[in-house]
């Protein structure tokens, strides 16, 4: 049903205890797609060393140089078997529920092309702050030129409807979230769960 995608770039430091966040989810039929951009550290030998752990349930995907955030992403379109894409940071830690609850979401609101939620911030020192989203596809549609729609980790979406919108374009990075949202969301309606439960998310300065 779902196909978590996480990107990785020299993300060695956080990127097993990202994986290990999404394989405690308490929401079972899921796939994990790792692809690496090219990374210079350990990286790599991360994700071979996970995938042969966890062989059936994690994908790895090397590239050989840095294609850019908005290519790896539409490379995992391709490849995802999910109905719904999950997005991942490589140094996020998924709370248990979150798939779940936005599988959930997804199938009683049939209307809804994306879904995220609110963002619980942190720290190295421990320090949290949380960053709310806007809640209804009207009050997006109010702002989304001032402001981002979502917090693109926290995101979920069918994968037929990125598709049919065009998937990914690598020239509007660092927005090509942001701008597929615009896009994706002329096809179906936009959504924010009103709570920190998707994500706990690492800011290292």
């Amino acid at each position: 049903m779902v196909s978590v995608v996480i990107p990785v770039f020299n993300g060695a430091k956080f990127l097993e205890e990202a994986v290990q966040s999404v394989l405690k989810s308490t929401y079972r039929s899921f796939e994990i797609l790792l692809i690496d951009d090219g990374s210079s550290d350990d990286s790599k030998k991360i994700c071979r060393g996970l995938e042969a752990k966890h062989r059936g349930l994690i994908r790895f995907f090397p590239m050989p140089q840095n294609k850019g955030l908005g290519r790896v992403l539409n490379f995992a379109l391709k490849k995802a078997r999910g109905t719904y894409i999950a997005r991942l940071n490589q140094d996020d830690i998924q709370l248990a529920y979150r798939l779940g609850t936005e599988v959930e979401y997804l199938n009683t609101h049939p209307n809804v092309v994306v879904v995220g939620s609110w963002n619980n911030l942190f720290d190295e020192e421990g320090n949290t702050q949380v960053l709310k989203f806007l809640a209804t596809d009207e009050e997006i549609r109010n702002m989304w030129l001032l402001i981002s729609p979502f917090s693109d980790p926290t995101t979920m979406y069918r994968k037929a409807a990125a598709i049919k919108a065009g998937g990914y374009i690598q020239s509007y990075w660092p927005a090509d979230d942001t701008q597929l949202w615009y896009r994706i969301g002329m096809l179906g309606k936009l959504a924010n769960i009103q709570k920190p439960l998707n994500l706990l998310v690492h800011r290292v300065g």
